[in-house]
């Protein structure tokens, strides 16, 4: 099992995620294909339908007629009615691609038309987001938080996976993330998918990391106004001023 510490050391390697989020590997989502179980997320076939895995939920296909996904967690909620996702993060050579999310508020919510949420593919793990430099843990298995969160530092998110081992984004490939912008610029909006079951060697995972899904949403503080005095104000200030100098040369001119 990793420890979290771990997944710190090799930072230089991560696409560390700035708020708002920018990164060099996102790739322009296409069309899901349907290839076979063990290449990128985006295509996988899923153990819960040929059509569910993550790449057609963020498109609206999955749950569709003739598209359908038996595992539709949280909740029965598919088809997907959001806005569609443009971009995803993609490794280099079409591997997966670990993240952290920078310091800032953010926000968490279900996708659009999902009314429920908690478990995760209907069990009752742990998951939820950890803090980059203290470790700890937060937990979002009973729901998500119903206000944004300020994060001080860099943070991600975890899940226990059904092999007993913790998998943590900075780390390891168990989670996927859509954004909302052209490629190169995932904006300030992501879709976050988890994948629950080991998806190493010999893991058994089908991949398609929508054992749960959720929207994460980066909250800049509200912008500072430069205050601009009101001509009336700049009048009185300019006569202020006009009368002070007069004393001043008055002064001067009785020395």
């Amino acid at each position: 099992m990793r420890s979290i510490k771990e997944s710190f050391y090799g930072l230089a390697a991560l696409a560390v995620l700035a708020s708002p989020m920018t990164a060099q590997s996102w790739t322009a989502i296409g069309s899901p294909n349907n290839v076979s179980a063990g290449q990128q997320f985006w295509d996988n076939v899923s153990a819960d339908g040929t059509y569910c895995n993550s790449g057609y939920v963020v498109t609206g296909l999955a749950g569709t007629s003739g598209k359908s996904c038996a595992n539709q967690r949280p909740g029965n909620w598919l088809p997907y009615g959001g806005p569609t996702p443009t971009t995803y993060l993609e490794g280099a050579g079409g591997g997966f691609q670990a993240f952290l999310f920078g310091a800032g508020s953010y926000s968490f919510s279900l996708l659009s038309g999902n009314l429920a949420g908690g478990d995760i593919a209907g069990a009752n793990t742990d998951w939820g987001y950890y803090d980059a430099s203290t470790s700890l843990r937060t937990s979002l298995n009973g729901g998500l938080p119903g206000s944004p969160i300020t994060f001080g530092g860099n943070w991600g998110l975890y899940v226990l996976l059904t092999n007993g081992n913790y998998a943590y984004s900075g780390l390891d490939n168990q989670f996927a993330l859509f954004g909302f912008a052209p490629p190169g610029n995932a904006g300030s909006n992501w879709i976050a998918g988890i994948e629950d079951i080991y998806t190493g060697a010999g893991g058994g995972s089908d991949k398609d990391y929508q054992d749960m899904m959720f929207n994460i949403a980066y909250d800049p503080p509200a912008n500072t106004e430069e205050v601009v005095p009101e001509p009336s104000t700049m009048l009185l200030f300019g006569t202020g001023l006009a009368g002070v100098l007069g004393k001043v040369r008055r002064r001067r001119s009785t020395v």
